[in-house]
């Protein structure tokens, strides 16, 4: 069993860092009766001990008879479009696993028997079998250093030119909870529970479903929480805004980084869309035209660069947003993301179709398991070491959601990669709306060719809000104002 001082904490100790704010919003679970997180909440799971930062939201849910049977860490939303909130009752007959399937948000769900992870693996989730630990986070999972896995080059990851994926982390022993798979507590195995075998990912117009979905989760998170929404000139943002429309009194307001020419125009449409909708916006620079870049201290960006990487555990190294001290300037509170809307426009996808099409077994698993980028330099190797893995859970998956592979791996492999750099934004919470079941599989319904066209994209936003329609996007008014120039 784990014993203290997990890794998390030595760390931040060489590092000189303090645990209690590099480690915000993360958890440990154990049996390990020798384990103590100073600072952390302890609640008791059946023969586990769930330790979790107090700043980290929690609610425990009870069976209908009343007894506790799981805790949610973090924001949840249910199939009813309602926050799910501490002393949360399941309805008659309803099992953990069933309400966990219709939740969205940004959530890990514990219960004495299992655990699981959101619908894209957002708030991460991880498990060393060999010491039967769950932690959000590598090092909230060790109590030595991490030791490097095979085929993965750690600076690579680091640096944006590679990834950790199909439940690869920087440690060899220390896994991903992969979405949509219960991790059995009580062996350590991983069993898929979504999609079903009787999924239905036949082709049809889900984009009103999608609207009324997406926009009762945003509802659900701006009642209950301070809740923030970055704008651009991009398609994900101004289709979260355009659902958000029905809630934008709830919403603290929006706002924009610029930290290049290109975040200018940014900010503009940005500020277009919120003056449109009657939304208060701020615009947060460190960049001016002629003039460098306004930064932290090196000092300051050293610490900053460390503290980042370990609240992650080593999955890539900290934005510019980080690094110039930007995201230090907005309030407190959620931060809505469009991470997982890149689903809408089959972005995972690139040529997948024609390579499928073309290929006699109707899959290239050469060209599936290259999407997902897991050492840039050495694609290759890549992918003659990690296609068996990647055609092994090809061919577990159902039947229906083959053809449709794409968008899984995008959900289940890639996001889950990268997105534990959340963790190294202690002062927000983010979260991604879009991260739900429901909305992944009428995204997965709509046509691949129409989605990759950005059709689809283009009917949800004259769908919930035509009036955004007209304003030009990023790319556009950069190429002409490129012209003019």
């Amino acid at each position: 069993m784990i014993t203290a001082p997990l890794a998390a904490q030595t760390a931040c100790g060489h590092a000189g860092l303090s645990f209690a704010r590099t480690f915000r919003t993360q958890f440990t679970l154990s049996q390990s009766p020798d384990l103590q997180i100073d600072g952390y909440r302890v609640t008791e799971l059946g023969a586990w001990r769930l330790h979790h930062c107090r700043a980290l939201p929690y609610a425990r849910i009870h069976d209908h008879g009343g007894a506790m049977v799981a805790i949610v860490l973090g924001i949840a939303v249910d199939g009813a479009g309602q926050r799910v909130g501490d002393g949360h009752k399941l309805s008659f007959g309803e099992t953990p696993e069933a309400f966990v399937t219709q939740c969205a948000g940004r959530y890990v769900v514990l219960t004495p028997d299992a655990a699981y992870s959101d619908p894209s693996g957002s708030m991460g989730g991880v498990f060393d079998a060999s010491t039967r630990t769950v932690a959000s986070t590598v090092l909230m999972c060790l109590d030595r250093p991490p030791t490097a896995p095979e085929g993965f080059d750690a600076k690579a990851v680091m640096s944006g030119k590679g990834a950790y994926s199909l439940g690869y982390t920087r440690d060899h022993a220390v896994r991903a909870i992969p979405p949509n798979h219960r991790l059995n507590l009580d062996d350590f195995t991983l069993t898929r529970f979504w999609p079903t075998a009787d999924e239905d990912f036949a082709e049809q117009d889900t984009i009103p479903q999608m609207a009324t979905r997406l926009s009762a989760i945003i509802g659900a998170i701006a009642r209950s929480t301070p809740t923030l929404l970055p704008l651009t000139g991009g398609r994900d943002s101004r289709n979260l805004a355009a659902c958000a429309k029905p809630h934008l009194e709830h919403l603290q307001g929006s706002f924009t980084y610029v930290m290049n020419w290109q975040g200018t125009i940014d900010a503009e449409l940005a500020q277009t869309m919120a003056q449109t909708l009657g939304l208060p916006h701020t615009t947060y620079t460190s960049w001016h035209e002629g003039h460098a870049r306004k930064t932290l201290s090196n000092k300051a960006r050293r610490r900053q660069k460390m503290a980042f990487r370990l609240a992650g555990g080593y999955v890539g190294d900290a934005n510019n947003e980080v690094m110039d001290g930007l995201c230090q300037q907005i309030p407190r509170g959620v931060v809505l993301r469009g991470n997982v809307m890149e689903i809408v426009k089959a972005n995972h996808w690139k040529r997948g179709l024609a390579r499928d099409g073309a290929h006699p077994d109707g899959v290239d698993l050469d060209y599936a398991t290259a999407r997902l980028a897991i050492n840039h330099a050495h694609q290759g190797e890549a992918v003659a070491r990690f296609r068996p893995e990647y055609a092994a859970w090809y061919d577990a998956l159902p039947d229906a959601a083959k053809p449709l592979h794409y968008d899984l791996a995008f959900v289940e492999h890639l996001l889950p990669g990268w997105q534990p750099k959340f963790y190294g934004y202690t002062r927000n919470f983010f979260v991604n709306p879009f991260s739900d079941r429901a909305l992944i599989a009428a995204a997965m319904r709509l046509p691949v060719k129409a989605r990759q066209a950005n059709h689809c994209n283009d009917a949800l936003l004259a769908h919930a809000a035509p009036e955004l329609a007209a304003i030009p996007f990023t790319p556009d008014l950069k190429k002409a104002r490129r012209k003019v120039a």
